[in-house]
């Protein structure tokens, strides 16, 4: 007998039971506290020159012309990278499973699975073509994608130049200063440092190696892990460590007011299934005490904007406390349910917030 999620069957006495094999609820887990130790170095992006080495021109080396306009023609203003690169870190951090968002709540063999997610996302969202000896065919040449949360750190193994001089695609992201860069660089003894005592033979750029990455994104803002940047040890109590999953994200958009919140966030801290539904109970809960959550659907984002919130974008929220507007406020306002509302200042008294016009999968 077949049994799905949930069912029921009867035991010898007729009374119905669930399979114990079969989990009918998830178990709140509060992750280890994140360390300080084992962070990466802090950098925002690429150091100024060191050597008189520069990036290729076209007349160079016009393969990897090739393979950087190939990207920029993707990819414009690098949202499709940096948004790739934050998909693979929340994956790692799998929180909805175990609350975690930090690098350092990691297990050792999860740290070095981080590079192979990057990879892998940055192909489903590009759909580059896997490679003949690398990972990727982009614009008709073999790219190797190499990862490395610390910036210039990337190792790079014999086959990228023992048999021909290789393009690699180097990505590095830094969660803690929230930046993000992405490079190319052709593989040669010349841009490598003297071979280690490492078994497996990798060697990492020296100085001339990083003068000749030709940077396709030098540096840009990483979408911010919300929980890594809450700077109030009692906010992030209230939220990481709460008793139940709907407590965690009511105090998730109570206490973080005027930030944008990531899906992924949402889901660390409810920690079950059905997260969205979550979003809709605290809209609820934080009522009356004046507190709306807008989504990323219209109209939502445009009331957000008008408030001088930062307006939602796909999978993000944000929470304000409001309060009716009256003529002669300073403050900019927006419309909802036919009045007009401010955000409210810390003075003013607590008022029940409107209801949101109803949204999608959000509510």
């Amino acid at each position: 007998m077949s049994i799905t999620q949930g069912e029921l069957f009867e035991d010898d006495e007729g009374a119905a039971v669930v399979p114990r094999t079969l989990r009918t609820r998830r178990t709140r887990i509060l992750p280890t506290r994140p360390s300080t130790s084992g962070r990466p170095r802090p950098a925002i992006g690429p150091s100024p020159l060191r050597t008189a080495a520069r990036p290729p021109t076209a007349d160079e080396d016009p393969e990897i012309l090739a393979v950087y306009e190939a990207i920029r023609m993707l990819d414009p203003d690098g949202v499709r990278t940096g948004y790739a690169i934050r998909e693979a870190l929340d994956q790692i951090y799998d929180g909805q499973r175990t609350g975690r968002w930090d690098y350092t709540q990691l297990l050792k063999t999860e740290k070095t699975h981080v590079g192979t997610l990057v990879e892998i996302e940055l192909q489903r969202e590009f759909r580059f073509d896997d490679g003949e000896d690398l990972d990727y065919r982009i614009a008709g040449i073999d790219v190797d994608c190499k990862w490395s949360l610390n910036l210039y750190a990337w190792e790079i193994p014999q086959e990228m130049y023992s048999r021909g001089e290789k393009i690699a695609l180097v990505i590095w992201a830094n969660e803690y200063t929230a930046r993000w860069a992405a490079g190319l660089i052709r593989i040669s003894e010349t841009v490598l440092k003297p071979a280690g005592g490492q078994r497996d033979g990798k060697r990492r750029l020296n100085d001339h190696g990083r003068d000749r990455i030709l940077w396709i994104f030098p540096g840009a803002d990483l979408v911010k892990n919300t929980l890594l940047h809450v700077d109030d040890p009692r906010k992030l109590d209230l939220i990481a460590y709460a008793r139940s999953g709907q407590t965690a994200v009511t105090n998730l958009f109570r206490e973080l007011t005027g930030q944008l919140v990531n899906r992924a966030t949402v889901l660390t801290a409810a920690q079950q299934v059905d997260s969205a539904k979550r979003v809709r109970d605290a809209r609820t809960k934080l009522k009356p005490e004046g507190i709306v959550i807008f989504g990323h659907y219209a109209p939502h984002p445009g009331m957000a904007a008008d408030l001088e919130l930062p307006p939602p974008t796909l999978g993000r929220f944000v929470s304000v406390r409001l309060h009716p507007w009256r003529p002669g406020d300073p403050e900019p306002c927006t419309e909802i349910e036919g009045s007009l509302w401010r955000r409210a200042r810390d003075a003013d008294p607590v008022v029940t917030a409107p209801t949101l016009p109803r949204q999608g999968d959000d509510g």
